[in-house]
């Protein structure tokens, strides 16, 4: 009978010591079980994985990423969409063999040698561990046939003897741990209050039609762990504010325009009174369209690029694997047991690294990234960010170019011909049921020194264009398709302008912008994501004057009405 009573209160010891763990755990916050999953399956996967005359892993990182977004559309005052997504939960690994030296990373890109996976969404040690050891036995497996074939494919592979002796990864200076939790409002109630007022605003313009307002909020918080000691949670997120319409001219022709306002959180969106003017203002140059003209001609000669046009083409230009980023070609490889990246459209990329210390744009212009500026001026920045996606502390300040030289890159863990460190540029992106890497500046600042005016400028335009003999020349507000851009003719005889359409504006590459004609001293604020994903502000020159540009006809369809539509 004292034995049973021992084996009773032996059990019931037990039963106490795994409730005070679990509600330990549970009190360290909501991640910490999650965190314990992940990091009891990665020791095993690094201790324990093999295969017979196969290399074993040398590091094992896991991303989990929790994603939560809302979106609400409004048209004339009212909501005519809402959806709150339940949260979702992602998961990648990246898994090498091999050592630093000669790994199986071959794309070079941080992505995880597998595609993401959808795993629990509750904090559930056990399912997780499950669902961690799922993917990290097929990734350890893809990984083995991955590191036979670069074996063989390096042998043969388009590279000098310099990138085919590069180590695969740098070491990390410092591991980080941080765990703080991020938080986004999504309240839907706000948004629709504010998405109804907005587009109220816009429902004043009779001639808009099809006008809404859509406003888009998301978070993901990043969980990333690795055998390297890091354990942070990093978030990425964004709110979008859209506006939408069209308009229809004397033709017929159907003009359509958006534009979109972002911002890191809801909180940090411009006040109320300057979202609505924001409104009235994009209502205003879409109502402009229907008196335009449509273009006539083939030009060829100076543009005057401003407003968004200017950032466009200066982001575009820089923000790129062929621009300010440290490039290292992939190899090409074979594997069974899950489906290698696509690096077919990385290995053709000519990088602007081999211009090292060499001048590639204006000398008037330099450029620097910045990783923790939240504001510039009064007006918040949505490109700051912490750690990188390889635990990376980011530097907080990087020169680039210097008065037209290029003088650093923006580089990750992967060293490359001119890069032996990494300035943390592996940045988590945000998107629905992905975990997004790309390499990316925070804030990338772009100063001129010796600039002028708008006004200015536009007087430059004039005076190139009659020196080449050319009754009028072109200022472009805007890029985009075919009918939401502005672009306006300026007639060299007094400066007026008028607004055209059916134009297309030939893409300016960076060997445009090595002499320009003349540079905007003034700076403003360009928010967007870069591939779609990553949230970057850029600070650019409001003006760039560019001689020989190509803007080539193009005619805009016209939208036949419908029978069903009775015209009075």
């Amino acid at each position: 009978m004292k034995y049973f009573k021992n084996i009773y209160r032996f059990t019931l010891l037990l039963l106490a010591l795994n409730i005070t763990v679990l509600a330990s755990l549970q009190g360290q916050g909501n991640n910490s079980i999650l965190f314990k999953a992940m990091e009891d399956e990665m020791n095993r996967s690094k201790n324990e994985l093999t295969l017979p005359n196969s290399p074993s892993p040398f590091f094992v990182a896991y991303t989990v990423g929790d994603i939560s977004y809302t979106s609400v559309i409004s048209s004339k005052g009212t909501t005519i969409y809402t959806k709150v997504s339940p949260k979702e939960r992602l998961h990648s690994v990246n898994l090498y063999v091999g050592d630093s030296k000669f790994s199986s990373d071959y794309a070079y890109s941080g992505n995880g040698i597998l595609t993401t996976s959808m795993t629990v969404t509750e904090n559930n040690y056990d399912q997780l561990r499950r669902s961690f050891w799922q993917t990290s036995d097929i990734a350890y497996k893809m990984a083995v046939e991955v590191f036979n074939s670069k074996q063989n494919a390096i042998k043969s592979a388009n590279l000098t003897e310099q990138e085919k002796n590069l180590p695969d990864m740098l070491p990390l200076a410092k591991p980080v741990v941080n765990v703080a939790q991020y938080a986004q409002n999504l309240a839907t109630n706000k948004y629709e209050e504010l998405a109804n007022k907005l587009s109220a605003e816009l429902a004043k313009y009779n001639s808009i039609f099809d006008s809404r307002v859509e406003i888009d909020a998301i978070v993901s918080n990043y969980h990333y762990i690795s055998t390297e000691g890091t354990k942070t949670v990093e978030p990425a997120g964004y709110v979008a504010v859209t506006f939408k319409g069209k308009v229809r001219n004397a033709k017929g022709q159907v003009l359509r325009d958006e534009e979109v306002l972002y911002s890191k959180t809801f909180e940090t969106l411009p006040a109320e009174k300057d979202l609505t003017l924001a409104a009235a203002k994009f209502a205003a140059k879409l109502t402009a369209l229907i008196n335009s003209t449509e273009m006539e001609e083939y030009y060829l000669g100076p543009v005057l690029f401003i407003e968004d046009a200017a950032a466009q083409i200066l982001a575009e230009n820089l923000i790129s694997p062929a621009g300010v980023f440290a490039y290292r070609r992939p190899i090409q490889v074979m594997a069974t047991a899950g489906r290698p990246e696509n690096v077919s459209a990385r290995r053709d990329i000519k990088a602007l690294e081999e211009r090292i210390n060499k001048k590639v744009i204006d000398s008037r212009i330099s450029v620097k990234n910045m990783t923790d500026s939240k504001t510039f001026g009064n007006t918040p920045l949505i490109g700051y960010y912490s750690i990188d996606a390889q635990g990376v502390i980011p530097q907080k300040e990087t020169s680039l170019i210097e008065n037209g030289i290029l003088r650093n890159l923006l580089s990750t863990r992967v060293p490359t011909k001119t890069s032996s460190a990494s300035t943390g540029s592996l940045r988590f992106g945000t998107r629905p049921r992905a975990i997004p890497l790309e390499v990316a500046p925070g804030n990338l600042i772009i100063s001129v020194k010796e600039g002028t005016t708008t006004e200015e400028l536009k007087k430059n335009l004039i005076k190139a264009a009659i020196e080449e003999g050319l009754d009028y020349a072109y200022i472009v507000k805007k890029i985009a398709n075919q009918t939401d851009q502005y672009i306006y003719k300026v007639f060299v005889k007094d400066g007026s302008e008028t607004l055209v359409t059916g134009a297309e504006v030939t893409p300016v590459p960076l060997t445009k912008l090595k002499r320009v004609l003349g540079l905007n001293q003034n700076q403003k604020i360009y928010n967007y994501l870069y591939q779609g994903t990553v949230p970057v502000s850029v600070i650019y020159p409001d003006g760039i004057l560019i001689e020989d540009i190509e803007i080539n006809r193009k005619p805009v369809n016209v939208q036949k009405d419908s029978p069903l539509i009775v015209k009075k």
